[in-house]
């Protein structure tokens, strides 16, 4: 009678798949930083230790949009290897064949493609907590803007900003969409309403006093913005401030109990959208931006705190009642920072 030989059980085998597979996840998040770094180098360098071969800054920013997306469709649950190799190809076309519709084309895959990861990395977070969580959010922003700059492309400051902050707006709230259980799931549908009133109407302000705006207009609002840079360094941008990140922090703070914290998070986005876009202009210094971002976080967070706090007195008793029947007493938990949503 012949033997068969033992086999090994099957859960032997699974078991060293995710080790494997966060080995590779850390790999590839080590691959961004230094391509970010690379990138970065190019842009401080030319001032600072010499220029850097142009070529080196493109396959760097090249890498980084493709670890980006990679990070990005497996978030999302999307079929992450064929998205991989699609990217690669694209991405190595760019870097052989640098038409400058290729460049500007990949700089506004990399903008937005930072922009909406900056905000499905971040956790549900307490109060406080929820600061560290809009700390990480607007650091993806500026590795995004580093390599938007490493492109080395002539771009319309004001029409790439532009295509930014409407895609990444189009793409987070489809995802918010399927992560808040639909349209119907929220409970403040003002709050979305609000949110892309305040959007289009800053947007618009801005493009008709561009556009339309007399001379005198135009100057005053010129010295306006000159005066403040001057007594604080850097002049704040609104969407940010104002609608991206403190949208972010309350969104985060409301995860922690509703999954419709998402829709918030969703306008959260444009923070590190706008982040991602402020090297594009050529007057605009690396240390300028990078101060503006930082006023931007800081006005955002305190902002989004009080937004908590009304939130919380606005719901007073009402939201007392519902924790008493047991509906929101206990705290939500979302996979990790790297695995799928979705």
């Amino acid at each position: 009678m012949t033997r068969i030989a033992p086999t090994a059980p099957a859960a032997s085998v699974t078991r060293h798949r995710p080790k494997t597979l966060s080995a590779v996840l850390v790999l590839l998040v080590v691959g961004w930083l230094t391509a970010v770094g690379v990138a970065a180098g190019g842009v401080v360098g030319d001032s600072a230790w010499g220029s850097q071969p142009v070529i080196v800054s493109r396959t760097a920013a090249a890498v980084a949009t493709w670890v980006v997306l990679v990070l990005l469709a497996r978030r999302c649950g999307g079929r992450t290897l064929l998205i991989a190799a699609f990217a690669a190809f694209l991405l190595a076309l760019v870097t052989v064949f640098p038409e400058a519709w290729a460049l500007a084309g990949a700089a506004v895959t990399t903008a937005s493609a930072h922009a909406v990861l900056a905000v499905l990395v971040t956790r549900p977070a307490g109060v406080l907590r929820s600061l560290g969580e809009l700390v990480l959010s607007a650091t993806v922003g500026v590795g995004g803007a580093f390599v938007v700059t490493a492109y080395d492309v002539t771009l319309r400051p004001f029409g790439f900003r532009l295509i930014v902050l409407m895609l990444v707006l189009a793409v987070a709230l489809a995802v918010a969409r399927r992560l808040g259980q639909g349209v119907g799931s929220l409970g403040r549908p003002g709050i979305i309403l609000g949110g892309a009133v305040l959007l289009v109407v800053s947007v618009a302000y801005a493009q008709a006093i561009r556009q339309w705006g007399s001379p005198e207009l135009v100057a005053g609002v010129v010295d306006s913005l000159a005066w403040v840079e001057h007594r604080v360094g850097a002049v704040p941008r609104p969407i940010e401030a104002l609608v991206g990140f403190p949208a972010l922090v309350w969104g985060v703070v409301i995860r922690t109990r509703r999954r419709q914290g998402w829709w918030m998070c969703a306008f959260g986005a444009l923070g590190a959208a706008g982040i991602a876009t402020s090297l594009v202009q050529p007057r605009v210094e690396v240390s300028e931006a990078l101060l503006a971002a930082g006023y931007n976080v800081v006005i955002g967070a305190a902002l989004g705190l009080l937004i908590v706090a009304l939130d919380r007195l606005i719901a007073g008793s009402g939201g007392r009642r519902v924790r008493s029947r047991g509906h929101e007493g206990a705290r939500r938990s979302e996979p990790g920072r790297l695995q799928p949503l979705l």
